[in-house]
């Protein structure tokens, strides 16, 4: 829950509502075209008939409705069984623009399928060589036009319409005039087109779907707030472990600044061998060797470790001593458990020591429980008293 907050204040902050899609594309289209009437008697095209070409210019207000302007060709020649005719149509268009495939949510069960539909007006020109001047006429025209995406960019389209002519003084043949008022030819069209894209963005506003592109930026967010988290995490433990680390310049596991502490009082020993004299019966006894301990853990810290080297140096050349060791815990919790705890800790470092090759019959262990010397309010005060201390025999 924590990630999806931070991610949508991201999206938030990033302006994830802004409509992040091309809205202007073109279209080239061809294919046939069927004119139903109005004919001369006698007088008809083939069916389908060859052929019709258009093409035309969109612009999408938002994912779901704009306008095209368009303009379109047909050529109409006799068919079968009919006196030779050849007549030409031209037309400009406008028209609305419903992307049914948005408005029904195609997205939930296809990503490459889409639904146009389309309506609106136009004004076109009949020209025919069995008449002098242009026809001028005006129509309506209704439109669905399957799409299938190829790219981002890219669609296939399939289209069928049907154009609905008005103030047509000429039938389609040009051999006469028209019989019927209002709104007399009818004419059918049938074509395969391509659309593309214009625009600097990665996808069409055709395609584009406020709830999969707000899914797919909250978790680009959350994958970049995983990310963040993750190095934040690895840079943590990699401090950690430097923190744990000791520094041990030459190698004999021995803090240096133990090490320089031993120098300055009991000076410079070259083969580094400070476990096996009176100094190090000092150190132990005075209570300078301790192994330390997290809260609640009887694993010791990384960077107390030497101290256990330590000591096992130490007695592995003082084969006649013998060490007890002596845990402690801090006052959290209750005394029963800081007891048990301690002992654990203690017999945790006994059997370090025994790893080491110390013979067990030179060790020993025991829990003091708390230590109650510290100040127990004070975190600091508290890490001190976790530890494993060495008292020798």
């Amino acid at each position: 829950m924590r990630k999806q907050i931070l991610a949508l204040t991201a999206l938030v902050a990033l302006g994830a509502n802004a409509q992040e899609y091309n809205k202007w594309s073109i279209d080239v289209n061809g294919g046939v075209n069927k004119p139903v009437r109005e004919f001369t008697s006698g007088y008809a095209t083939k069916t389908p008939n060859f052929f019709t070409v258009n093409g035309g210019v969109r612009y999408m207000f938002n994912n779901k409705f704009g306008l095209r302007l368009g303009g379109g060709y047909d050529k109409f020649v006799e068919g079968d069984n009919s006196p030779k005719f050849n007549s030409n149509l031209w037309n400009v268009n406008l028209q609305a623009v419903a992307n049914v495939g948005r408005v029904l949510s195609f997205e939930d069960w296809t990503r490459d399928l889409g639904l146009l539909v389309h309506t609106g007006v136009g004004i076109g020109q009949l020209k025919s060589d069995n008449f002098d001047k242009a026809d001028n006429l005006g129509f309506v025209t209704f439109g669905v036009t399957p799409q299938v995406r190829l790219s981002n960019r890219v669609a296939l389209l399939f289209d069928g319409s049907v154009y609905w002519y008005a103030r047509q003084n000429k039938t389609f043949d040009g051999l006469s005039n028209t019989t019927h008022d209002g709104f007399k030819g009818l004419n059918f069209t049938g074509t395969i087109g391509l659309q593309v894209a214009l625009g600097r963005h990665m996808i069409h506003a055709d395609w584009y779907s406020e709830g999969k592109e707000l899914e797919r930026k909250l978790q680009a967010a959350e994958d970049r707030i995983a990310k963040a988290e993750s190095d934040v995490a690895n840079l943590a433990k990699k401090l950690d472990e430097k923190e744990d680390r000791m520094v041990d310049t030459n190698g004999n596991r021995i803090p240096d600044e133990l090490e320089n502490y031993l120098n300055e009082k009991y000076g410079s020993n070259a083969e580094n061998k400070y476990a096996t004299g009176d100094a190090a019966r000092e150190l132990i006894e005075k209570g300078y060797i301790n192994v330390y301990f997290d809260f609640n853990s009887s694993k010791p810290q990384k960077s107390s470790l030497w101290a256990v080297d330590f000591v096992a140096n130490y007695l592995k050349q003082n084969s006649g001593a013998s060490v007890n060791a002596v845990g402690y815990a801090d006052e959290k919790g209750s005394e029963n458990y800081n007891q048990k705890l301690s002992a654990k800790r203690a017999e945790v470092i006994k059997q370090l020591l025994v790893d080491r090759g110390i013979n067990a019959s030179q060790l020993s262990f025991e829990g003091k429980g708390e230590d109650k010397t510290v100040n127990a309010n004070s975190s600091n005060a508290r890490q001190l008293a976790r530890r494993v201390t060495f008292e020798l025999k």
